[in-house]
């Protein structure tokens, strides 16, 4: 019985284990394992390796006995194979400068000083235009140049030879001083008429500044360089009419006119005109010619009257005026018609003879200069004009506009520093770019280099083979005839680059 219980209980025992074995351990859903139906053989276990044999010990040398010293390189086989060539190049020695030798090169140039001569217009004859002592002006001007190196080491000297400009014969002895007495480099400032020839065609020297026109018969018989700041041929006119049309300046108009100041500017400027009318998609209704300089009043008044009664009678509303405008403005004015003129410089003129500046109210006119008294100070201009305020603490410098007045006892220093700046910064520029070898050849090239240059008070300007004309600054003005007693000229928007 005791046995009986004994195998009873193995026997329980044997069955649970066995339900163990068959039961998988992946959960509840998971599959039970398969049973292999062959048991796997057991693999027999591997010999024990060989011991490694021990390398035989070095004999320990003699107490006594050095030891060997190490093999020297084989000094020959060194000797005989060539060294590697350097990845570097060796530096290259820095070359010296090449010195600037400075030699007498041309007449009015010596080894250290390029002489100068300075024409000048003495307006103060008329009772107007007092502009103080030019030689101050040209001192200091001078005198900042030299202190800042000169031109290639070359210090400036000037000298100046000053006329009236309603007398021919005395530009003529004007020239003569400069170019023969004084034996000048360059002649820079105003000049005209035959004085013009007798600088650059009969002395051959350099003439360069605003009463220069670097065209025509005068730079076809000039011996020696020309450059001015006019806008070169009949760029600023083709320019104005284009500019008019784009601010509608045109729209609605039942006729347009057009007023020439001479014969001699029609045929400058009338197939240009045409042209850029053409191109505007505009037609010339009336063309009206006459000569500023006629000076008999009745004449004058009679000439008046009869355009006066041409215009209205082709029903013109609006006209624009080439050349001299005061004749013409006086004239349209009264008529109450829309009017431009191309040049600005004629409405002092226009109102000084009587005409009510509120009959020229909103002309659109056009300037080659930002020199009104509203436009802001350029930078160039301002630098220029400290170096002689500097130099002049006591003189008048106050920019000309509405009330500022000149006179004998209180000249103003103002415009005649700003132009004297002009005329010594073209010639710097140029004579820098002629190089050290100063000549009238290499003045010429350095003038034909100049393609991209700036002046006090012009921003664009360019020279280069066949243009000395150099200004390319267009400004459009409006006159504001009751902004002052007299009336003032205003600025209309940026001014137009004319750089070809």
């Amino acid at each position: 019985m005791r046995f009986s219980r004994t195998l009873l209980a193995f026997l329980l025992a044997l069955a649970v284990a066995a339900t163990a074995c068959t039961t998988g351990g992946g959960g509840e859903n998971e599959p039970a394992a398969e049973e292999s139906p062959t048991a796997a053989e057991a693999e027999p276990e591997a010999e024990p390796a060989a011991p490694a044999e021990e390398a035989p010990a070095e004999p320990a040398p003699a107490e006594d006995e050095p030891e060997p010293a190490p093999d020297a390189p084989d000094e020959s086989a060194a000797e005989d194979e060539p060294a590697e060539p350097s990845s570097e190049p060796a530096p290259e020695p820095t070359p010296e400068p090449t010195p600037i030798v400075l030699t007498a090169s041309f007449r009015g140039v010596t080894e250290d000083t390029i002489h100068i001569g300075i024409g000048f217009w003495d307006t103060t004859l008329f009772g107007f235009g007092f502009f103080g002592e030019p030689q101050l002006v040209w001192d200091a001007l001078t005198d900042a140049v030299n202190a800042d190196g000169g031109i290639f080491g070359r210090s400036l000297k000037a000298s100046i030879a000053g006329f009236n400009p309603a007398l021919p014969n005395e530009m003529l002895a004007a020239c003569i001083s400069l170019t023969e007495d004084h034996q000048v480099f360059a002649v820079l400032g105003g000049l005209r008429g035959d004085a013009n020839f007798c600088v650059s065609e009969q002395h051959e020297t350099i003439h360069i500044g605003s009463q220069v026109n670097a065209r025509g018969e005068l730079l076809e018989r000039a011996r020696a360089p020309l450059a001015s700041f006019r806008i070169e041929g009949t760029a600023r006119e083709e320019r104005f009419i284009a500019e008019l049309a784009r601010r509608g300046w045109f729209d609605g108009a039942t006729a347009v006119g057009i007023h020439y100041d001479g014969s001699e500017t029609q045929g400058q400027l009338g197939d240009a005109v045409e042209a850029a009318f053409a191109d505007a998609g505009l037609e010339i209704a009336i063309t009206m010619n006459i000569d500023d300089l006629v000076l008999d009043d009745d004449a004058l008044e009679s000439q008046s009257e009869i355009m006066q009664e041409q215009v209205t009678d082709a029903g013109i509303d609006r006209m624009v005026i080439f050349g001299a405008a005061a004749t013409g403005l006086i004239t349209y004015g009264e008529l109450g018609i829309q009017m431009a003129a191309v040049d600005s410089t004629n409405f002092t003129t226009a109102t000084s003879s009587g005409i009510d500046p509120m009959a020229l109210d909103g002309t659109i006119s056009s300037a080659v200069r930002l020199d009104l008294a509203t436009d802001t100070v350029d930078a160039e201009t301002q630098e220029c004009l400290d170096v002689v305020m500097a130099a002049l603490p006591d003189a008048r410098f106050e920019r000309p506009g509405p009330g500022v007045e000149n006179s004998k006892e209180d000249p103003n220093y103002w415009n005649y520093t700003v132009l004297a700046c002009r005329d010594l910064s073209l010639f710097v520029q140029i004579a820098t770019a002629a190089g050290p070898n100063l000549t009238n050849d290499s003045f010429q090239a350095g003038l034909d280099s100049l393609s991209q240059a700036s002046l006090p008070e012009i921003p664009f300007l360019s020279f280069g083979p066949g243009k000395y004309n150099g200004n390319d600054t267009l400004r459009l003005v409006q006159f504001d005839g009751d902004a002052d007693e007299d009336g003032e000229l205003v600025g209309l928007g940026d001014p137009v680059d004319l750089t070809p």
